[in-house]
């Protein structure tokens, strides 16, 4: 196995400009992994690991040897120092361990509804990686069928998004696209449009969710584009009694999403 002691190493320095530089994660097709736990849903979900960068000072040799039994035996893997492991990773507790994963296909074309009545969040120009991140939480965890981010601000496969979906990005069925596509793609699967808006709604709790649902949801910033506002769709908000006039993004996707959830169980 090679080992790798020097941060000024070709294929550290790889590794680090793939973690910062997303003009490098799209050029390679190619993203970084922390942690056993993200690496092993990684592999769970089909996405292909091509080098795992391992510090037996931190990830001890009897129990990496049980961690990675579970994998095929095509990853390259490469022992590294501890000084060159802190400089490769942004969390401060990764488990010695740091995944090199190749990207996924994110074309909505090539994807059929498997659900008859499928829940979809529509996310519009959506600003910050951690609001990404806790999406992708909430949508695996309240059984949301795809994840469709329109006029893409933040790059999908940031670190943060990552981290902050504690696993929720590689069980999400996740793609990428324009507003038109988008729409075209709803109408033309005869899902239900409910755009997140507080201009001509009715409350979130009013609207019926049980047949195919799609959420939309616009940035942090400016909300819904006019885009959005112009189709014929439902506009719906959640209620605000107290001082401020909105909820987090995220928080405001759960709220719909666990209400589709009650609608379709009661």
């Amino acid at each position: 196995m090679k080992h790798i002691s020097s941060t000024q190493n070709t294929v550290i320095k790889d590794c680090i400009l793939l973690q910062s530089k997303g003009k490098k994660r799209t050029e390679k097709k190619q993203f970084v992994v922390e942690g056993s736990r993200e690496l092993r849903l990684a592999h769970l979900a089909h996405y292909t690991i091509s080098t795992l960068f391992w510090c037996p000072e931190i990830f001890a040799k009897q129990d990496f040897a049980s961690w990675i039994k579970t994998f095929n035996n095509h990853i390259t893997v490469i022992s590294v120092s501890l000084a060159v492991y802190q400089k490769m990773v942004i969390r401060g507790s990764t488990e010695g361990i740091v995944g090199i994963v190749n990207q996924k296909n994110n074309s909505l074309k090539s994807w059929q509804p498997h659900n008859k009545n499928p829940l979809v969040i529509v996310l519009e120009s959506i600003e910050k990686p951690g609001n990404l991140g806790a999406i992708l939480r909430t949508a695996d965890a309240s059984g949301v069928d795809a994840v469709i981010i329109t006029e893409e601000h933040t790059d999908i496969h940031h670190p943060n998004v990552i981290r902050s979906s504690v696993g929720g990005f590689f069980s999400a069925t996740l793609f990428v696209c324009s507003n038109e596509e988008a729409k075209h793609f709803l109408q033309k699967n005869k899902i239900n449009i409910y755009a997140a808006s507080l201009q001509k709604s009715i409350f979130y709790n009013k609207a019926n969710y049980k047949a195919s649902t799609a959420f939309v949801m616009g940035s942090e910033a400016k909300g819904l584009s006019d885009f959005w506002r112009d189709q014929e769709v439902t506009a719906v908000k959640i209620p605000m009694l107290g001082n401020v006039d909105s909820l987090n993004v995220s928080v405001a996707t759960s709220v719909l999403a666990y209400e589709t959830v009650r609608q379709r169980n009661s």
